[in-house]
């Protein structure tokens, strides 16, 4: 009897331990899996992008606050991709609720800063108002020019985009790019642009068979036709060669330095991380979110976009920011941290399974023994 209580327990630790770490998983390191991206859309950005129950859950519109102060000291960065007048992708915004973000954003006292400043107050601790919040579009679309722009000269918002260098001016697909002409019209009209890859912006197989795809920045990639994987170097020399070219592009075409780079998808390492500062490029951003405290050179950047978004729940997480998004930038939390919590959690779950393996086997001679007898 004791030995068939230990393989319930055991079985249900078993299970028990093995949702945590497919919620860690989920949670963590979704990028690198975009099979589980295409097969449940929704259970990914629920996890991955702080549109769960654990950011959300709770949350209730509370009256205008024309003069509230929620955070100081820190700048919340808000992430975007689309934004369409009828939103028919996950990742587009609607042009109206997009209008009321920013309507909301203003009457409660949020203040938009550029990324100049942002810079500033991450690399040198210079001052940001109370409730500092930058604004950015990543991938460069058309209807960053042609929807969110006249909106972001209405109200006066300043704003950061992250361009595929190599991409700009494509029209194929069903996000067209941004030309150089527009890009350059939107300069003028206070959108500050930086790289996002020159052509970066994809996965690739890190085993044969276009298996395990994972985001190219992050980790050296499988060579089919010479059937092995890069090196250390090679993947270091890949990625500063893409990442100098957007550069240069950005140079030539803008007339001003490039000094920050979103990461595609959020993946990074520390060799590309390293790559970054060698190139100049001293401000970084993930896709994870939370509040940026000064010396944070790789931000976090709370995701606003989305065809579920709703404006007044938007801007109540952000009013309540400090707590609700306070465990994202915890140290604790820190992709060394991430990993070790992984690493442990993981070997534990199959010290578990070992157990419950031997536990089992016992169990099945004991009962072939009174079956003997």
């Amino acid at each position: 009897m004791k030995l068939k209580r230990t393989f319930l327990v055991l079985t249900s630790l078993l299970i028990l331990g093995g949702f945590a770490l497919g919620l860690l998983t989920i949670r963590w390191y979704n990028s690198y899996f975009p099979s589980l991206h295409r097969a449940v859309p929704a259970l990914v950005q629920a996890i991955a992008l702080d549109k769960s129950p654990s950011v959300y859950y709770g949350l209730k519109p509370t009256p205008t606050e024309p003069a509230g102060v929620y955070y100081r000291d820190r700048v919340l960065v808000l992430m975007y991709h689309d934004v369409s007048p009828e939103p028919k992708d996950g990742k587009s915004l609607s042009v109206a609720n997009f209008r009321k973000q920013l309507e909301l954003m203003k009457a409660n006292n949020f203040k938009w800063i550029t990324m100049s400043e942002y810079r500033d107050f991450i690399l040198h601790s210079t001052h940001v108002p109370d409730n500092a919040v930058l604004l950015t579009f990543d991938d460069g679309y058309e209807s960053l020019y042609s929807q969110a722009y006249p909106l972001l000269k209405q109200y006066g918002a300043p704003s950061a985009a992250f361009l595929i260098v190599g991409k700009v001016g494509d029209d194929k697909g069903a996000f067209p790019k941004a030309d150089w002409e527009q890009v350059k019209e939107m300069q003028q009209g206070g959108v500050e642009f930086f790289s996002h890859t020159f052509d970066s912006h994809h996965y690739a197989p890190t085993a044969p068979g276009n298996e395990e795809l994972k985001p190219l920045l992050a980790k050296p990639k499988y060579l089919k036709k010479e059937k092995r994987l890069e090196t250390e170097e090679e993947y270091e020399w890949r990625v500063t060669e893409d990442l100098r070219k957007a550069n240069e592009v950005l140079q030539a075409e803008l007339g001003t330095p490039n000094y920050a780079l979103a990461f595609p998808y959020g993946a990074y390492s520390q060799a590309a991380l390293d790559i970054c500062k060698r190139l100049g490029i001293d401000i970084t951003f993930t896709v994870r979110s939370g509040l940026n405290a000064a010396g944070q050179t790789n931000g976090f950047r709370l995701n606003a976009g989305g065809m579920d978004n709703d404006p007044a729940l938007q801007v109540e997480l952000m009013k309540k920011a400090e707590k609700r998004l306070q465990t994202a930038y915890s140290p604790f939390l820190s992709p060394i941290a991430r990993k070790s919590v992984f690493m442990i959690l993981a070997a534990a779950w199959l010290v578990v399974g070992l157990l419950w393996l031997r536990t089992g086997w016992r169990l099945l001679q004991g009962r072939r023994r009174n079956v003997g007898l």
